[in-house]
């Protein structure tokens, strides 16, 4: 069956942005990353053959987006992240803070940050509900505002309860304990890097548990070429801040270990990707998802 789509040509902005930004992670056979903004495959699956689109939104996009109406000198990061949003209205792709809106809580339950979480989570639905016309105006430099809609139905007092129900989220302290160790193989000295990454997976094997997300981080941190900022965690800082820093790594290995069980435990009518601003998570998403396709390690 033939479809034919139009679409107006400031959409070609948008998608350009967005192409330059690199944001999006996928899993999809046989689409190269250019490809995934095409606007046009969305709306064919989900008409064609009832397939939806999720967008999952990791804390540095999720922030974006809100600051574009908390800022009053929105920056191009924040211009980009409502391209985004506009976009997936588009595309008819819904988008997940989720994993965001438990992250920026991070275990904490004090009224103040509960209050500010929900509050924020109905300004994203206000915003994600925008007329389009005004998205692409903010998102293309024309205006320097964003209006979100008047109000969006939000129970308060139900979506606290949901967030703070839980200690811990599933495997998130496992995924802190990896990642602590990662962080005191790392500071072992007299060890080359190949053999720190030989105690990492080892350790995983023979004492804990494997994680693919776990040991394609060790495996690019360890290399010869590890990426710039991969280890946020600092000798020189206060135990606070140490803490803080471990805290983040672990969120990052939470968000791509969830991003694979979206993968395996999802209907076949559904798909999800990733946004992210972080390039080191998208380097290690995308080296996991080659590792899981191929069943194998060899591309390391």
């Amino acid at each position: 069956m033939d479809v034919l789509y139009t679409y107006p040509s400031y959409l070609d902005n948008i998608i350009e942005r967005l192409t330059d930004r690199d944001w999006l992670v996928h899993n999809f056979d046989n689409v190269d990353d250019s490809d995934i903004y095409n606007f046009a495959d969305y709306l064919y699956n989900k008409q064609a053959k009832g397939i939806t689109y999720t967008i999952y939104l990791d804390l540095n996009i999720y922030q974006f987006i809100l600051n574009a109406f908390k800022k009053s000198k929105p920056k191009q990061e924040f211009r980009d992240a409502i391209a985004l949003v506009a976009f997936c209205q588009f595309a008819e792709i819904e988008l997940d803070p989720t994993y965001a809106v438990y992250e920026k809580i991070n275990y904490r339950k004090d009224d103040q940050v509960l209050n500010e979480t929900v509050s924020d989570l109905e300004l994203f639905h206000r915003i994600n509900n925008i007329n389009n016309s005004s998205l692409i105006e903010f998102a293309l430099g024309d205006i320097d505002t964003v209006v979100p809609i008047a109000s969006y139905a939000i129970n308060s007092n139900v979506t606290r309860s949901n967030l703070t129900k839980y200690r811990r989220l599933r495997e998130w302290d496992s995924l802190y304990l990896i990642v602590v160790y990662v962080i005191y193989i790392s500071q072992l000295p007299n060890l080359s890097k190949l053999d720190k990454l030989t105690k990492v997976v080892e350790w995983m094997i023979v004492e804990f548990r494997l994680s693919l997300v776990g040991i394609t981080f060790a495996a690019i941190y360890f290399s010869d070429k590890p990426m710039k900022r991969m280890m946020k965690y600092k000798t020189s800082d206060k135990s606070c801040a140490k803490q803080r820093s471990a805290f983040n790594m672990t969120w990052d290995l939470y968000n791509l270990d969830r991003y694979f069980r979206m993968w395996t435990e999802r209907t076949p009518e559904q798909e999800g990707i990733f946004a992210s601003g972080d390039k080191v998570f998208n380097a290690v998403l995308r080296k996991s998802i080659k590792v899981q396709k191929s069943s194998c390690l060899d591309l390391f």
